[in-house]
This record gives structure tokens, sequence and C-alpha cells, in this order.
């Protein structure tokens, strides 16, 4: 089973949402973006809550975008759950299973394997106000699950909750994605969650998805400006290409000058240049670049940022320009305002294209 949109369309006075984008079956993608760019829209849109001006929905081939929400097979889960109170657990989760002529034994059947996945096991009974926000959230999952044939969306669905119980949760979501052959599009305004639950992350801007890729190639080897500083795992500098050398582009930026490898492609009207955090390392005063496609920078200490899993240093560095990098925790930490030397791996450094 796979999803296409190609083309989908709806206009709004401030913004047009023109949404391409494929999911295989058993794929998990994640939404992402600014708020207003569209990404609720995209979701009505696929689900038939919205109609369509324009574009065509493909289910596994067919064309399904003339069909009402109802005849869709797409499941929803939206951030206020929207569970039924006046049905127990186990009928509310086998509620879609009802709805598609599923014979009861298999449906009790069903719900007793997600009830398992979930932690859950004996729920069946229990009425929806006797649960916990978690719970509900779970639920509301497995019943998304336990109905959708074409597809799963998922508005943002953790946000309410917690952090250790986004955590957990989050673990449970991945374990249930296994058992299921749907295709998942996944809404978030969490980086680190689309890193963890997208098999891929697709980033939208101005009503369009302007570039989709891996966590790591989204994160680290961004193609767009947008992306690069969505992300925000490194840093966007104007740069001028001055030549070529065999190992790569010779560029100026307010670095210095620095060489980028071939094979990132640059826009020659006016290129920019996307420098990873991890690019960086702390040098001390006797050492040497470990490698010799290291540049040595010199700067001054400004702060360190404990930001609970990582640790930031913000150097300033030449022109003014600060820097930002990614240490273990373990990191002996400079004076303020002390000297310190950085080296650049320019291996690691890309061309990324201006706007969006």
């Amino acid at each position: 089973m796979s999803l296409e949109a190609v083309k989908l369309t709806k206009t709004y006075e401030k913004v047009q949402v023109c949404l391409d984008l494929q999911v295989a079956a058993g794929e998990t993608l994640a939404l992402v973006g600014p708020s207003g760019c569209g990404k609720t829209t995209a979701l009505h849109l696929i689900a038939g809550l919205i109609q369509a001006e324009a574009g065509i929905l493909r289910s596994n081939g067919e064309d399904i975008s003339k069909l009402p929400p109802h005849k869709r097979h797409i499941a929803v889960v939206f951030q206020d759950l929207a569970l039924f109170p006046h049905l127990n657990v186990g009928k509310n989760i086998a509620y879609g299973l009802a709805t598609q002529g599923i014979a009861r034994r298999e449906r009790q059947q069903r719900v007793t394997e997600l009830l398992q996945l979930l932690r859950l096991p004996g729920y069946a009974t229990r009425p929806i106000q006797a649960l916990s926000g978690g719970e509900r959230q779970r639920i509301a999952i497995a019943r998304a699950l336990a109905a959708s044939q074409r597809a799963l969306l998922l508005d943002e669905p953790f946000s309410s909750l917690d952090a250790p119980l986004r955590r957990d949760i989050r673990g449970e979501f991945l374990d249930l994605r296994r058992t299921s052959q749907a295709p998942c599009i996944f809404v978030t305004h969490d980086r680190e969650e689309a890193a963890l639950l997208g098999d891929r992350i697709a980033l939208m801007a101005a009503g369009r998805v302007i570039e989709t890729g891996s966590s790591a190639e989204v994160f680290l080897a961004p193609r767009t400006e947008t992306a690069a500083r969505f992300f925000g795992a490194g840093e966007v500098l104007p740069c001028t290409i001055r030549g070529e050398r065999s190992t790569g582009f010779l560029v100026s930026s307010a670095l210095g000058d620095c060489q980028v490898p071939f094979g990132s492609a640059y826009d020659p009207l006016g290129p920019l240049l996307f420098i990873p955090r991890d690019a960086f390392l702390l040098a001390g005063d006797q050492d040497r670049p470990p490698v010799d496609t290291y540049q040595v920078l010199r700067g001054v200490f400004r702060k360190s940022i404990f930001e609970g899993d990582r640790l930031t240093l913000e150097v300033e560095g030449p022109e003014q320009t600060l820097i930002r990098l990614a240490v273990g925790l373990r990191t002996a930490i400079p004076a303020p305002e002390s000297p310190v030397r950085l080296y650049l791996d320019q291996g690691l450094l890309r061309f990324v294209k201006p706007g969006p």
C-alpha cells in the first residue's frame, strides 16, 4: 500500500497549499515546517476533510481524489484525540473495524493484540473517562491503526504530553508501526520527534514541500537555505567562489578562505555556505589538526549552553561571526572571553540554495 499526492491544491487568502509527496507502504513520513505553512491543511486534503481544488491523490495507484472521507479508509489522529466517551476502550479501538464489516471475533483479536503492544492488557472494558492522558493517547493511536487500510495521518498527537510520557509513547508508536503496512504521515513541530519517528522528513514552507530526505540528509546536508536554518544543525554564511582546486571549490566567507568538496551543488547567483556544528573541534594550545582537510580558526570564547543531552559552545570568530559548535558533556569549558582555536573540517562543508 502506498500514498501519492500530485499537486493537491487548496487556495486561501494568504497562502496556496500545493502538495506533492509520496509515502511508501509501511513508511512514516514526518511533515515539518513553520506555523502557517500548510501542514494541517495537507492532512485535511489527504483525508478528504477539505475538498481539493485540483490535483490527484492516489492510494496504491488508485485515484481516490473524489471519494468522500468515509470511503477513503484513511485514519486520522488529531491533537484532541476525539475518542468516543460513550464507548469503552475496546469498542473505541474496534469502531473502525466494525464499520468495515469485520467479523466480531476478528475485531476482538485485533483489539487484544493492540492493547498488548500498548502495554495495556485487560483495558478493553474500561471507560474512556477512567483513563489518564497518556492512556487516551495510546488508545487514539491504536484505534487509528486498527481502522487504517490505506493510510494513517497524525497531527501533533503528542504535543500536549509531558516529556517523559512523550518519550515512552514515541517508543510504543514505533512498535505499533512495525505491525502496519499502511503509509503514515506524521505532522510535528518537534525536530527531535521528526528525526526519531520519521523514516524520512519532509519540510514544508509557504504551502509546498521544498525538501525531503533522511534525518541525516536534512539536518547535516540540507539543500536549501530554508532547511538549513529550520533544522538548526549548523550555520549559513554568504560566500564567494573564487575558483577550483583538485580537491574542491576555493571559497571566501566571513570565516576566511576554505575549500568545499566537489559534488555540492551551488547557485551561481548567490551561493551560501552551510557549516554543520559538528564540523568544528575545540583545539588545545599544542594540538595539531588531525587531518590535512582541517582549517585552523581563531576566536574568543563567549559562553556555553547546556541543553540536557548536549553542550553547545559559542565562539566569536573572524569578522565577529558567531560560531556554535557541539561538544561532549565532559568537555573542558574555556574561561569566558578567553582566546581559543578551532579546527574546521572542510570536508563537511556544503553549498545550499538561497531561499526556499
